[in-house]
């Protein structure tokens, strides 16, 4: 089980970029089988969040109050200076209104899990990041659709009603329930020696929509081939800007425990549950999933940039730590 859990973290990327691949390639004959798994993306997406949200205990919404300046900093990252970043790029290359659509989308979700991750290898606070996951987890249903309306503008159709709804059964529900579950689990039960098989289940769930969204649309790309340069411009960028300027100011008010936490809590952006916003909210437009589609390998890569980047030039020699496969 640990070395099953083990081999989905250290090839998560290698899987992301085989989906893509074989998705992308089934595409030129059939989008069968992406249109078979668009039917239940609700309950996948539900699923996703479900084993994910098992991973975090109710104390972690309690370390809010120990560092409310640090959590505050990440949610301005991921609810007002990411959604700002990506409707920049969005307007400035994209003209593509459904393609801008998922672009946005991109900003607005809450930051990944995989954060702490990061935030771990390169001695950071991990707490801290745990904190700001889940907080912006709990605040999403309330915060996506308003930012969705108030971004997307006139080009597609925003109804944040239903947008909430979706949320509500595809994060919010299973978000508590996850909680819940696992304080139960503490109490009663020992649920440590399974914990690290979640996050790889969590993963391979968001692989298997990712496949989906590339696969529904590869007939939509070749028909739309001369968009496809700017979409790439526009995506190559998020992630950059997600790291390197919320690293660079946090120097002048945070430590480095705090900077490497909040800075990966911006740059990782929860993709699967975009992707599972994307085929629900937008099923009559799966244009809006390409950008999230790309963007999952391009976070993936720039994320590892950067860990390298901070081993290498920044991170003390007392803290130095081998570099990871993935």
């Amino acid at each position: 089980m640990l070395t099953f859990a083990e081999y989905v973290r250290k090839q998560y990327q290698t899987i992301i970029l085989i989906a893509v691949a074989i998705g992308l390639a089934l595409g030129f004959f059939t989008t069968t089988p992406g249109k078979a798994l668009q039917t239940y993306s609700q309950a996948l997406t539900f699923l996703m969040i479900l084993f994910i949200s098992l991973t975090i205990t109710p104390r972690q919404f309690l370390l809010v109050s120990k560092q409310p300046g640090a959590v505050l900093a990440g949610l301005g990252l991921n609810f007002v200076f990411m959604p700002l970043v990506c409707w920049g790029l969005a307007r400035w290359l994209v003209a593509d209104a459904y393609l801008a659509t998922g672009i946005i989308l991109v900003g607005v979700v809450p930051c990944a899990g995989m954060a702490a991750v990061w935030t771990a290898l390169l001695k950071g606070d991990v707490p801290l990041g745990m904190a700001i996951n889940a907080l912006t987890m709990l605040l999403a249903p309330f915060l996506i659709p308003p930012l969705m309306t108030l971004l997307v503008g006139g080009g597609v159709q925003v109804n944040a009603w239903a947008m909430f709804q979706q949320l509500a059964v595809i994060l919010l529900i299973p978000l508590i329930l996850g909680v819940t579950l696992r304080w139960l689990a503490d109490r009663f039960w020992n649920p440590k020696p399974y914990l690290p098989l979640l996050p790889a289940l969590s993963a391979l769930t968001a692989v298997l929509l990712m496949f989906a969204t590339c696969n529904v649309n590869m007939p939509r790309i070749l028909a739309r081939w001369d968009v496809v340069p700017a979409l790439l411009g526009a995506v190559v960028l998020i992630f950059p800007i997600g790291f390197l300027v919320p690293h660079w100011l946090g120097r002048y008010t945070f430590g480095w425990e705090q900077r490497i936490a909040i800075t990966f809590s911006s740059g990782m952006k929860n993709l699967p549950i975009a992707v599972g916003l994307a085929l629900s909210s937008y099923k009559a437009h799966p244009l809006v999933g390409l950008p999230i589609a790309l963007a999952f390998i391009l976070q993936m890569l720039t994320a590892s940039t950067f860990y390298r980047f901070v081993q290498m030039s920044e991170l003390p020699q007392r803290v130095r730590l081998r570099t990871p496969a993935d």
